[in-house]
């Protein structure tokens, strides 16, 4: 023991020579180091560049005080009375008296009158302003800033393929409670720029489907005319649909299905959109695959839930979903295989005693995203149907003065409208 103390206390003695002599290295670098740096700069204060670099600054000096003063002089004597006075005199003649300065003043005075009364003949008139009632969004503060309005502005035609049309129905989707949270906020900031229809970022309508009648079009408008029927969806960064008048671009509109009334027409575009690009976008599901697919719908009882139970159902796909207890009837009849009743205390061990799923569709977000993980198969995945948060909506000062600067140039130089997660 005593050996190893020994040893121990030699080798912490090599350790201290080694880190004073590292120590005294650094200090003799470092004093080397300033030196050579002070050398440096006094030589560079003492060399002639430096000097010709001051004659050159100090001619400019000169030059900038001498300009000034000839401005200054040049002001001083064209605002003089008295030179005023003789430049007057030479312009008009020696001759002039009051009577010409009066008839002077009378013709300046008439020719203004003239001016605004033509510039005012020629002024587009204003348009009538026209209200409305409509659901909106009086602050990024939640559900509690929904209100009610009856004074909304009405939207008219602005563009040639726009198209007005009077609502007959109208929904509100989940991803409206997230606009009410500020969802796509920066995105549709920038785009209301560009709409005549928006005046301020708040009030903000609500509702994502519509449907209802054609009442006008813009010149450019080919597949749609007055009357027709109609049905649409709006993305989150346009102005909702939940108002007696909306205006859309004719690319979101379509024609309404006859035998669907305008209520039930209303509950579906925005919804079918979601629920279609689930199914055959994202889990590439059809008719000549779907068969030997096991699918689970989570959350089943909700409107883009209802949608994929029927098509995955049509498809051929066993399907299992999961919902409300007195909302099983309802999906046994839409095409659901097996039903599982939230309320349950042991759902969890149902599912897991099920063979997994190939495809798991989650309607409830991202809260439950590790309950539908649990019964996927390993080669399978998880598909969420509720909105992801856009980029834009995190973005800094940098970033978002860079974001709003490509959207300018992409909606002003290239036309660009489709934004996606943007």
């Amino acid at each position: 023991m005593d050996e190893v103390a020994f040893h121990l206390s030699q080798r912490l003695e090599s350790l201290q020579v080694v880190v004073y002599s590292a120590g005294q290295n650094g200090l003799r670098w470092v004093e080397q180091l300033l030196d050579k740096g002070y050398d440096l700069a006094l030589s560079t204060w003492n060399s002639e560049q430096r000097q010709l670099l001051n004659n050159i600054i100090s001619q400019k000096i000169d030059l900038t005080i001498q300009f000034g003063k000839q401005i200054s002089n040049t002001t001083i004597k064209y605002t003089n009375p008295t030179f005023l006075y003789v430049r007057l005199t030479q312009l008009v003649g020696p001759e002039w008296d009051q009577r010409v300065v009066m008839a002077g003043c009378v013709g300046l005075l008439v020719g203004t009158g003239i001016g605004i009364s033509v510039g005012l003949c020629l002024q587009t008139p204003p348009r009538p302003v026209s209200l409305m009632k409509a659901v909106t969004v009086t602050g990024f503060t939640g559900v509690d800033a929904v209100a009610y309005m009856e004074d909304v502005v009405t939207p008219t035609i602005c563009s040639p393929d726009d198209v007005l049309i009077q609502v007959r129905g109208g929904t509100v989707d989940p991803v409206d409670i997230k606009i009410c949270n500020g969802y796509a906020r920066v995105l549709r900031k920038q785009l209301n720029k560009y709409n005549p229809n928006v005046r301020g970022e708040l009030p903000l309508v609500l509702g994502r489907d519509v449907a209802g009648v054609v009442r006008d079009i813009g010149a450019a408008v080919t597949r749609l005319e007055v009357g027709d029927e109609v049905w649409c969806a709006v993305p989150p960064w346009l102005p909702g649909t939940l108002a007696e008048v909306v205006v859309v671009k004719q690319q979101y509109v379509s024609h309404k299905p006859r035998t669907l009334a305008f209520d039930g027409a209303a509950s579906l575009p925005y919804s079918g959109t979601v629920a279609w690009d689930a199914v055959a976008v994202k889990a590439k599901l059809s008719v000549h695959n779907a068969s030997s697919k096991r699918v689970l719908v989570h959350c089943a009882s909700t409107g883009v839930g209802c949608l994929i139970t029927q098509i995955c159902h049509n498809m051929g796909a066993h399907v299992s979903v999961t919902c409300l207890n007195r909302a099983a009837p309802v999906m046994s009849a839409l095409g659901a295989d097996k039903v599982f009743a939230l309320e349950s205390a042991d759902i969890e061990k149902q599912l897991l005693r099920e063979e997994r799923y190939d495809v798991v569709f989650n309607t409830a977000g991202s809260v439950a995203h590790e309950f539908c993980l649990r019964f996927c198969k390993y080669e399978g995945f998880v598909i969420t149907t509720i909105s992801s948060q856009l980029a834009s909506d995190t973005f800094g000062l940098c970033l978002g003065f860079m974001y709003t600067t490509w959207v300018r140039l992409a909606h002003s130089l290239f036309g660009y409208t489709s934004w996606g997660n943007c």
